[in-house]
């Protein structure tokens, strides 16, 4: 009986030391796009799978997030022979005599101007606070080095962020009487010309409707290809005479946005106006958004977006359904 105590509580505190705080999460989601191009009509059904893996020992923490979607085609196709789960983020953080460092890969966040998709090799992050003072030194082994100062003043949050390229940018942002407002400038770099970028967004809420009004403009080298409210930029239809998809340089964009709680349903609309540097390619996109959360998880979603461009062979309307849960 004593023998069969003591290898209990050995394997206890072998189990505690060797095992660290793991934990999984994730989602997927299912989309059936049917899409009306002019009069020609296209339907696709489309997914994509996320998994997070998190792991913490201690002060420090290794973060993991796994990716499968349609592209990644399945095992032995013809799309690309994989079928398996990409690799995206991964990374390190711990603290080191008070200083967060945090190393590996990762993409940052989106911006009503530009999407953050970069996930440069040998990525690192290093930030102290000191007096409310936030300073973040960034970079990697193949991209720009950044040095970012972050706080507060009177209410208003600020940031200011030096890059080695000369694209200096800074945020700002406060909220007055329910009112939140954000304001956000990229300089252009010191190889590029005209490149520089900047938004402002105001949002709300009044009468049980959150309300919200965004603007992103650019130089006239500048791309938006922002992804955070308008919508994947990128990937919009323009109205060019190649039918290429996205903004082009010198584009701006801005619009209004509403969305309230009906019957158990969150429901959505966008009003967006694409102000080209060619009014040939101008667009006016409607986007109405309506979703519900059922008794088994799963989310269903339907949106509803009407492209309608002054070039009148590049209007596009689009209905999307999807099935989403999350775990």
């Amino acid at each position: 009986m004593k023998k069969q105590l003591l290898i209990a509580a050995v394997a206890a505190t072998m189990t505690s030391a060797a095992i660290a705080d793991i934990s999984i999460t994730g989602g997927m989601k299912v989309n059936y796009k049917d899409t009306d191009q002019n009069g020609t009509l296209t339907n696709a059904i489309s997914h994509e799978t996320d998994l997070q893996i998190t792991g913490k020992s201690g002060g420090t923490t290794v973060y993991i997030e796994l990716n499968n979607d349609s592209a990644d085609g399945l095992a032995g196709s013809t799309d690309d022979g994989n079928g398996n789960f990409d690799v995206e983020d991964v990374w390190m953080k711990t603290s080191i005599a008070g200083v967060a460092v945090k190393a590996g890969t990762w993409n940052g966040s989106d911006s009503l101007v530009s999407k953050d998709s970069d996930r440069a090799l040998g990525k690192f992050e290093v930030s102290k606070t000191v007096s409310g003072v936030t300073v973040i030194a960034d970079g990697s082994s193949d991209a720009n080095k950044n040095i970012t100062f972050k706080g507060d003043v009177a209410g208003v949050a600020v940031s200011y962020k030096i890059d080695d390229e000369g694209a200096d940018e800074y945020k700002l942002s406060t909220t007055m009487n329910g009112v939140t407002v954000a304001y956000h400038n990229v300089d252009e770099t010191d190889s590029t010309a005209n490149t520089g970028k900047s938004s402002i967004m105001v949002s709300g809420s009044y009468q049980g409707f959150d309300l919200a009004y965004a603007q992103a403009e650019t130089d006239t080298s500048g791309v938006i290809s922002g992804d955070s409210w308008f919508g994947d930029m990128a990937a919009v239809e323009r109205g060019t005479a190649s039918g290429a998809d996205g903004m082009a340089a010198g584009d701006d964009v801005s619009g209004f946005g509403l969305k309230t709680t009906v019957a158990g349903n969150t429901i959505q609309a966008k009003f967006i106006t694409i102000d080209a540097t060619t009014a040939a390619n101008d667009s006016d996109i409607v986007k109405l958004i309506a979703t519900r959360t059922l008794a088994s998880g799963v989310t269903v979603e339907a949106t509803y977006t009407d492209e309608d461009s002054t070039t009148a062979a590049y209007d596009k309307e689009v209905l999307d359904l999807e099935l989403a849960v999350k775990f």
